[in-house]
């Protein structure tokens, strides 16, 4: 009977004023965090829809465009009666029929521009060498940048400078590297003209003007006009002293020519990219400009040239990984999406093919959308306790997880691996690079078992 009333009294009891507004609280507070996990489902969501609409990049506006310069050019007869009309009409016209690839009809108009032009207009100058230049009409493209002489104007420098750059890819892309070198250069002429200098710009420039001449060399070589590809070599080092690329090839070519230059080229080489240097063609030219040495009466230059051969197989032994050495295997690739998000998981192994057992290796596994960096893992794979001994032995499967989120499908096929081995972390070799796989771009369960042999 006592405890039937203590029962009652227990819940019949009024509820106190504090009781009841913690206990509203408690109703809107768990009201509040549901709506918020909702909100935030939602949000993300949102998001991930919306980085798909961004994926409209360059190369598909500039599709859209062509595909309405196309209706326009298909629907009326532009060229008809152009001669009566108006230059700004006439550059239009040029435009359209530029932007569809038709480059006869643009160049037409362009010249009909021209002749209506006004003194010191100098647009349609270089829209019609832009259209000479993609007809591969490079003498006439010349002639017409030539007759254009006004070296004040600052709007005429930085066309110039332009149209002698679109020369110099053209000729690139047809494999004509020396002319497409000179052009450059002439481009950095008129560039050079500028008082205030965009790095991007003359960076470009340089480069592209580096690569034409490297290219340019890499046939004369081919053909053994080895002194005449040094030419050319020098050159390029002259507008970038620092291209590491460049030294090596003349250390290369030198090697012939003047054995003791190409151990000059070769010796700081050995501290920045021991790991792309061809050791057999180094110590070649060692021994030749030991006997040199020996020969031109100056024996202690040789008897450094014989111990730096032996120092040399030291160092490579404790610091480099050579790119041959190494076999490396994307064993799985496993891609999982949870919630909105995609995470990478590959799977690598590595086996040494060199006559070397190897007891201290490392990997650096990089994740990069194009040329930007977006992760990097490191991860220790060979010790002294594991070694991964000679002429093929494998390691175990190295499993990475990247924590970058990813968020469509279209970004995936964006992203890139690059994988890094080395002994000491100030030489790093890059050993494969691989896309994300096509066929693992599912949910995990249907990535399974996938397995591809890299690189």
């Amino acid at each position: 009977m006592i405890k039937e009333e203590k029962r009652k009294s227990k819940y019949n009891k009024k509820k106190t004023k504090s009781q009841i507004i913690m206990e509203y609280v408690r109703t809107v507070s768990v009201s509040f965090f549901t709506a918020l996990i909702i909100t935030a489902v939602l949000a993300i969501h949102a998001r991930s829809e919306m980085i798909k609409n961004l994926y409209v990049n360059i190369e598909e506006q500039a599709k859209i465009e062509e595909q309405i310069a196309k209706q326009v050019v298909m629907q009326s007869d532009l060229m008809k009666d152009l001669k009566n009309k108006k230059y700004s009409i006439c550059m239009h016209v040029g435009y359209l029929y530029e932007t569809v690839h038709d480059y006869k009809n643009a160049q037409t108009a362009y010249e009909l521009a021209l002749s209506k032009a006004k003194p010191g207009v100098y647009d349609p100058y270089f829209k019609l060498a832009g259209v000479l230049i993609a007809q591969e009409e490079f003498k006439e493209a010349q002639k017409l940048l030539n007759s254009v002489r006004d070296t004040k104007n600052k709007k005429l420098i930085k066309q110039k400078t332009r149209a002698y750059i679109e020369m110099g890819d053209k000729y690139y892309s047809v494999g004509k590297f020396l002319s497409a070198g000179k052009s450059y250069e002439k481009a950095k002429f008129y560039y050079d003209k500028f008082s205030k200098k965009d790095k991007v710009i003359d960076n470009a420039i340089i480069v592209r003007l580096v690569n034409a001449y490297s290219e340019t060399a890499d046939i004369l070589v081919k053909s053994g006009y080895n002194s005449d590809a040094v030419r050319f070599l020098k050159k390029a080092e002259k507008f970038e002293p620092k291209n590491l690329n460049i030294k090596y090839k003349l250390a290369i070519i030198y090697s012939d020519l003047d054995p003791e230059k190409s151990v000059e080229y070769f010796e700081p080489l050995l501290n920045e990219i021991p790991q792309n240097i061809d050791y057999g063609t180094y110590c070649k030219a060692l021994m030749k400009s030991a006997n040199i040495a020996d020969l031109s009466g100056r024996p202690t230059r040789a008897k450094y040239y014989r111990y730096k051969i032996h120092s040399i197989d030291l160092f490579i032994d404790r610091k480099v990984v050579y790119k041959n050495d190494i076999d490396t295997y994307l064993n799985s690739f496993i891609i999982k999406k949870l919630w909105f998000k995609y995470k990478l998981r590959p799977a690598y192994i590595f086996e040494n093919r060199s006559n070397t057992d190897i007891t201290n290796l490392s990997a650096e596994f990089v994740l990069r959308n194009r040329d930007k960096v977006r992760e990097v893992i490191t991860k220790k794979i060979v010790t002294k306790d594991n070694p991964l001994y000679s002429n093929g032995a494998k390691t175990g499967e190295i499993t990475v997880m990247f924590g970058k989120n990813i968020f469509t499908r279209k970004e995936l096929e964006n992203y890139e691996i690059d994988v890094y081995l080395y002994k000491d972390e100030k030489y790093k070799t890059l050993v494969g690079s691989s896309k994300v796989p096509k066929k693992s771009i599912y949910p995990a369960e249907q990535a399974q078992g996938l397995r591809i042999k890299g690189f």
